[in-house]
């Protein structure tokens, strides 16, 4: 039998270095990756409705009247929404008036955009807290949507 040639360090640093890329491998694949151009967002919960007020540009109740389209948002499809608005808490969109906006998507989960359903496909009145950016994400365009996915949408009053 022939004595064991002791190994370098290289070897071994490299054959770790393999160890790890490949259980980071499995656990992106387990976990789920994002699609390309696609932005995972984290978002922070608003407190209660002062809160999402002052994060929102703009402050509406209205009604949805129905799906009109489609808008790129962190790299995915949001569904844009025409909203009839019949009462204006902050901003400058007028009563009266149809306004498109997007449903801001979930990001980066099983179940697509809305899991949950579509915070907009919804009967009666709401209150809208919405901004009017694109976020300062790429792959988002600009125009109205929801302030986020969780606190964009809540009660409207009477």
């Amino acid at each position: 039998m022939e004595p064991r040639r002791p190994r370098r360090p290289e070897t071994v640093a490299a054959a770790a270095a393999a160890v790890v890329v490949g259980l980071l491998a499995a656990m992106v694949a387990a976990c789920g990756a994002p699609a390309a151009g696609e932005s995972c967002i984290s978002w922070v919960p608003a407190d209660d409705d002062a809160a999402r007020t002052e994060l929102a540009d703009v402050v509406v109740e209205g009604r949805p009247v129905e799906r009109v389209g489609e808008r790129a948002m962190f790299g995915v499809t949001a569904t844009v929404w025409d909203v009839e608005v019949d009462r204006v808490l902050k901003g400058t969109t007028e009563v009266g008036t149809v306004i498109e906006v997007a449903s801001t998507p979930r990001t980066c989960e099983v179940g697509g955009a809305y899991p949950d359903g579509d915070p907009l496909d919804a009967a009666g009145r709401l209150r809208l807290y919405l901004s009017d950016s694109d976020f300062g994400i790429e792959g988002t365009e600009p125009g109205l949507a929801l302030i986020t996915p969780f606190d964009g949408v809540g009660a409207a009053d009477g």
